[in-house]
């Protein structure tokens, strides 16, 4: 046996004093774990492992996007520092870092070392989507900055603005291509599989499963309805109407792919993915996300139908009647369900008409700039001229997200977020209108249902849509979408069968992508 009496070179040297680094920060973090609530523990510890992964995996960018889609549906926060509300939480309690943003941050260093290395690539804007936000981000600042708040709720409600438009840009930048736009559609197929069967999981055991470590929420909600109490799922989100609006975002692609080209594999995959997502969207017995399911699904299979049969009567006819059947036969024949439609919920659904008259009441005084993002509740009793005294009843901010938006930051900036709508929808309309893929138009039909869908919830619901939640993920996720898909004009719509004969080729090959044995792209 040799042995090398030789010094190690710099290179290994450098390589020990590394490890001896990370040894030292990873034990230093376990060791503050262990005096932190189990939440904490389990944040910090995946900080360790996500930061891992990101050194040692090769496609370390690919695997971090696919998880941070995950991780957009788990509702956990480390606030380094929190404020307590004085007489009611924050709905930012203080200096925010939720789990997905430790995977989003490692997308970003990733994203800008490619754009510094490869001088090839550049950074596209989209102005009808950047230029609105801005404002928006500048209108929140001048809100925030006469609002009574804390300073540190002033500035982390403006970062988690500002960090809404890094998601989209992100998205809209990285997801250049049919397939990546494919796996990220899975990622969230599987977070709706995961959400439904801990959902399914509660129901059944009627208990939070131990989940409730994921927020000061409750992950499972008994709520009294008819003289008795339902038990309502919540999955990680902690609230039942919250699990409700992220299933919706789901539900409509899920049903759109269903009409899509894709094998039968797929296709048995697919379908019972779709029954249990609304099997558990009907569990959290949410008034307004069955609606929004009911009617995007109305929506989604219309277009589908359409696009298949070439015809516009008979597809309305058949969506419209199937999804009228199954909602009446679920308020009938789920007596949960039922009670929450037609039996007393001591005032739930009431208090939504004087909770509106107080927005109003806001935005009338504060039509430009609002009251500042997140402190709608703290200056509502002001505002109260409403019999039931709502805003001491029920200190909660008004269920409906586009009041919301007028009523903290002003008037403009629910103009500019509309103006952001109606420029996602116009493009993915195109999209859906396409004969350049096979499968992409369908993805842009169930967007265009989950959109529908998500502003009908949003009318009886708030989720303070501003503050990087997952709607900017699927906006970035549409606007990629739709420039893989550009406006052409093959795409003249439904009666115009010879353009599915001109590209069946197309059509096959794109088939085979998807088949069990086929290649890949």
């Amino acid at each position: 046996m040799k042995i090398s009496l030789t010094a190690p070179s710099s290179h290994h040297r450098l390589d020990f004093f590394l490890l001896f680094f990370l040894g030292l920060c990873c034990g230093s973090v376990f060791l503050a774990a262990m005096s932190m609530k189990i939440k904490w523990q389990f944040f910090l510890v995946f900080m360790i492992f996500a930061s891992s992964l990101f050194l040692i995996i090769r496609q370390r960018e690919k695997f971090i996007l696919y998880l941070s889609v995950v991780l957009m549906s788990v509702y956990l926060n480390f606030h380094p520092l929190f404020i307590q509300g004085e007489l009611h939480p924050w709905p930012v309690g203080g200096l925010r870092i939720s789990i997905f943003e430790v995977a989003f941050f490692l997308l970003l260093v990733s994203w800008f070392f490619r754009l510094v290395t490869d001088s090839s690539l550049t950074i596209r804007l989209y102005p009808w989507i950047s230029i609105p936000f801005l404002f928006i981000f500048v209108f929140t600042l001048a809100s925030n900055s006469r609002a009574v708040m804390p300073g540190v709720i002033k500035i982390s409600t403006s970062w988690l603005v500002l960090e809404s438009w890094l998601i989209f840009l992100y998205f809209a930048n990285n997801l250049t291509s049919p397939r990546i736009i494919y796996k990220v559609v899975a990622a969230l197929l599987l977070t709706g599989a995961l959400q439904s069967i801990l959902g399914v999981l509660q129901h059944v055991t009627n208990s939070s499963l131990g989940l409730t470590f994921f927020g000061e929420a409750k992950s499972i909600l008994h709520d009294p309805v008819g003289g008795e109490f339902i038990s309502r799922v919540a999955g990680t989100f902690g609230h039942p109407n919250n699990l409700a609006g992220y299933l919706n975002l789901i539900i409509q692609i899920n049903l759109a792919l269903l009409f899509a080209p894709l094998a039968r594999f797929y296709k048995k995959l697919l379908l019972p993915l779709l029954a249990l997502t609304a099997t558990t969207l009907i569990l959290t017995y949410s008034r307004g996300g069955l609606l929004a399911m009911s009617f995007g699904g109305t929506l989604t299979g219309y277009l589908c139908l359409a696009r298949r049969t070439h015809s516009r009567m008979i597809p309305f006819l058949i969506s419209t009647s199937l999804v009228v059947l199954l909602l009446i036969s679920s308020v009938i024949l789920i007596t949960p369900l039922k009670k929450r439609f037609f039996e007393e919920d001591y005032g739930a659904a009431r208090s939504r008409i004087p909770m509106s008259q107080v927005a109003w009441n806001i935005i009338q005084s504060n039509p430009w700039l609002g009251v500042g993002l997140s402190n709608y509740v703290n200056v509502a009793p002001y505002y109260d001229t409403t019999k039931e005294a709502i805003a001491y009843e029920f200190p909660r901010p008004v269920h409906n997200e586009f009041l919301l938006i007028a009523a903290e930051i002003g008037v403009p900036s629910l103009i500019c977020f509309l103006i952001i709508m109606a420029a996602v929808l116009v493009q993915l309309f195109r999209a859906s209108r396409s004969r350049e893929d096979a499968v992409l138009p369908y993805i842009a039909i169930g967007l265009l249902g989950t959109y529908f869908g998500w502003s009908l919830f949003r009318n009886t619901d708030y989720g303070y849509v501003l503050l990087a939640d997952p709607f900017w993920l699927l906006v970035g996720l549409s606007q990629a979408l739709a420039n893989l898909l550009p406006a052409s004009p093959a795409a003249a719509g439904p009666g115009q069968p010879g353009l599915d004969l001109m590209i069946a080729d197309k059509f096959h090959r794109e088939r085979q992508m998807f088949s069990p044995g086929g290649h890949q792209v």
